[in-house]
């Protein structure tokens, strides 16, 4: 495999797993506001540059040349994250659809979850010189 999607598929692992240390600390964002009685807008603000990852994602994903179903999952964590940025707007009007935010975080995380231990897997491939992961771990990483 040459050098090049090696780099990329590197660099695509690396910003799966950026992603999901930044689900991380979300989730720690808003524990400070709820239980140390800081401000929201550091969750807020924080949430909102978490959309920069999310499209790195992608991306790389496409620059990685993942596997179509792979690049549809990294397409997902975008989608998901759009959903999740718009949820809070329903809290005057639709409340229960509002209090879906946090599923819908538990949800990105298991998705970047997936992209990464996906990406772990291709990247190991690309050095290896096989065009995709073996079949058994391909077949493994869908049951995930």
């Amino acid at each position: 495999m040459n050098g090049s999607k090696v780099l990329a598929r590197r660099i695509h692992l690396a910003v799966a797993w950026i992603f999901l240390v930044a689900i991380l600390i979300q989730v720690f964002l808003i524990g400070l506001y709820l239980f140390a009685g800081g401000s929201l807008e550091p969750h807020r603000s924080f949430g909102y540059s978490i959309l920069f990852v999310a499209l790195a994602v992608l991306l790389t994903a496409l620059w990685a040349r993942v596997p179509r179903r792979d690049g549809w999952i990294a397409a997902g964590v975008l989608g998901l994250y759009i959903v999740q940025t718009s949820l809070p707007e329903f809290k005057a009007s639709a409340p229960a659809i509002a209090a879906l935010h946090p599923v819908v975080a538990f949800l990105l995380f298991w998705l970047g979850l997936r992209v990464a231990r996906r990406a772990r897997e291709l990247y190991a491939a690309a050095l290896t010189g096989q065009a995709s992961a073996p079949a058994s771990q391909a077949a493994a990483s869908q049951v995930r």
